[in-house]
Order: C-alpha cells, then sequence, then structure tokens
C-alpha cells in the first residue's frame, strides 16, 4: 500500500518558480545500472538522473521537467504503478509526459561505472551513457558516453547520490564532471538554442538577470520579458469518484483508463495508490507567456548582467528574458 504524501509548500514553490519558456523540453527518466548495488547503496538511479537534471538547467537552454514533480505527478497517473516501471515501459513513461509535461524528448541512462577507492585519499571513477530518445517515435536519436574521475585530499563521509551534499564527495564531483560534458553534447546536438533566464531583481530603470560572461553575454545584447501564468487546463472528461474502498476502480492496461480524479485507486495485484485532488490538478497546469518589453544589456558581470529598461512597462524579478537573435 502506497500512502503519497504532499508537501503543499514545497510543491508550490516549485511550480511557481519552474517556468517552461524554452523551445525544447527534456524529461529524464530513473537511471538503470550495471550493478544493484550502486543503487542499494547509493541509490544512483534516482540521484544520477537528479545530477544530470541540474547540469542541463545550468546550461540555461533547455527546460528540464523536475525530477521530484515527475515522480509525485505519476503516482497521480491513471495507471497504478511504481514510477521506476517507465524505466523499461517507454510507451508508458511517453503516454504519461506527453499529457503532464508536453516534453519533446525522454532521456533513459545507464549507469556504466561508478567505483569508489577509499584509502588516504578517495578517488572514485565513473562512468555513464545517455540516450536521448524522440518522445513520438520513440526512438534514440543520439546516444551520448562519458567518463568522470575525481580524487579528494583526503577522506569524505560517503553520502548516497539522492543526497544534497553527494557532489561534495569524489563519487559526486565525478558523476558532476562527466554529466556536465553530457549536457554540454546534448546542448551542441540540438542546435542553436537561445539562452533564457530570469529578472532577478528590479530597480527604477535596471534590470538585473541570471546570465552573465560564463553565458557569453555581451553589452548591447538585446532580450525580450515576459510574464508567466500558470492555467489550470484540466482534461474535458471530469469524474466526482469518491473514497468509496469498496469501490475502488481497477487500472488494468494503458486501453482502459478511468480518466479525470480518481482519489483512491488499485491495480490486479492488489497494490492502492492514494492521490489528492491538488496533487491530480497540479499535473494540468500550462505555463502562459505575455510580452512585456524588451531591454539592452549595459553591465556585464561573470555571472549575471544588468539591463536598462527605457519601457514604461512593469517589470518584476521572476520574469522571464530571452535573449533576441
Amino acid at each position: 500500500m502506497l500512502f503519497l504524501k504532499n508537501n503543499f509548500i514545497l510543491l508550490m514553490t516549485i511550480l511557481l518558480f519552474s517556468i517552461n519558456a524554452y523551445s525544447i523540453t527534456i524529461t529524464i527518466l530513473p537511471f538503470e545500472s550495471a550493478d544493484e548495488t550502486w543503487v542499494e547503496e547509493y541509490k544512483a538511479d534516482d540521484g544520477i538522473a537528479r545530477v544530470l537534471e541540474d547540469s542541463l538547467i545550468n546550461k540555461k537552454m533547455i527546460n528540464v521537467t523536475d525530477y521530484d514533480l515527475l515522480i509525485s505527478y505519476f503516482s497521480s497517473y491513471d495507471i497504478v504503478a511504481s514510477y521506476k516501471s517507465m524505466q523499461t515501459n517507454l510507451q508508458l513513461a511517453s503516454d504519461f509526459i506527453k499529457e503532464t509535461f508536453n516534453s519533446d524528448y525522454i532521456i533513459t541512462g545507464e549507469i556504466l561505472n561508478f567505483n569508489l577507492k577509499k584509502g588516504g585519499k578517495d578517488t572514485a571513477n565513473v562512468e555513464f551513457k545517455v540516450n536521448l530518445i524522440d518522445i513520438k517515435s520513440l526512438k534514440t536519436v543520439k546516444s551520448f558516453k562519458d567518463t568522470g574521475t575525481y580524487t579528494l585530499p583526503n577522506n569524505s563521509p560517503v553520502y548516497s547520490a539522492e543526497d544534497a551534499l553527494f557532489t561534495e564527495t569524489a563519487l559526486g564531483a565525478a558523476s558532476a564532471a562527466a554529466l556536465s560534458k553530457i549536457a554540454d553534447s546534448i546542448t551542441k546536438y540540438l542546435g542553436n538554442l537561445p539562452l533564457i533566464g530570469i529578472v532577478t531583481r528590479a530597480e527604477d530603470n535596471k534590470l538585473y538577470i541570471n546570465l552573465g560572461k560564463n553565458n557569453d553575454i555581451k553589452i548591447g545584447d538585446e532580450f525580450n520579458i515576459y510574464k508567466v501564468d500558470k492555467v489550470l487546463q484540466l482534461p474535458s472528461s471530469e469524474n466526482n469518484s469518491t473514497n468509496n474502498m469498496s469501490n475502488i476502480p481497477k487500472i488494468t492496461s494503458s486501453s482502459n483508463i478511468q480518466k479525470g480524479y480518481v482519489s483512491v485507486r488499485s491495480n490486479q495485484e492488489g497494490d492502492v495508490w492514494y492521490t489528492s485532488e491538488m496533487l491530480y490538478k497540479y499535473r494540468f497546469y500550462k505555463n502562459k507567456e505575455t510580452f512585456i518589453a524588451s531591454a539592452k544589456a549595459v553591465e556585464i558581470y561573470d555571472y549575471y548582467a544588468v539591463l536598462e529598461n527605457k519601457s514604461d512597462k512593469v517589470i518584476e524579478p521572476m520574469m522571464i528574458v530571452k535573449i533576441k537573435n
């Protein structure tokens, strides 16, 4: 029996700040592992997916769906199954992800090496293979493979790959290095993608954005600024199922799906899923962009830039900026 615990404040924060303004959206699935002990000991299947998510987000060219939302939302899907079933059932993954995130690509990954040698110094060697899959055809359009090595000056606690301190360990640093190279390869393969950032601060006629020299921003670069609103677009066929345990809808296959909010569901194996109506609805919030104004970069720093706002429009933090080509 699975009880879905929903943290309202955390989920609202993620939803409000996960702005889908990019031309390409990618969803990363849990990684498969050549050695199950890497999953049992380090939780590498989920952890490495999150490290790749961060690596792609840092490029500021691709919308990467939140991995934790993927897991939460899948629990509210019409099919009662573990989210890890998406590793091997790409059709199931595709159906769910197209409906929920409107993604263009799915990423599957394989952990080929995840070795840690402890002694006077911790030394890690890792290798990953990442497959970029077209969500419509379910064909792999390109596979990427890379390695990472890292040695700490001394021993450190061994955190799981899901831990916030994972990248401070030898395994984490080696993983981040390898996946950063893979993220570079993915963005290069996908072509000349526009840079997109956010307004972090607005003062008088100055707008501060989270793009700078490290993103190749230059004086005079012009940006369009957009306000993003979330709009709820529920499926047309809603139903009003109750919590009556004697009448739990049983989901048998993707061709026999009961659409709409169902608070309690089960499958033929007797597994029972509980889903809040709030979580179900969150899957169907879509972003609506409204053009506000344009502004040019007048000051450039390593990790941020300042735009001059010559318009009379009100521009607020968290509005998005898209560089004009």
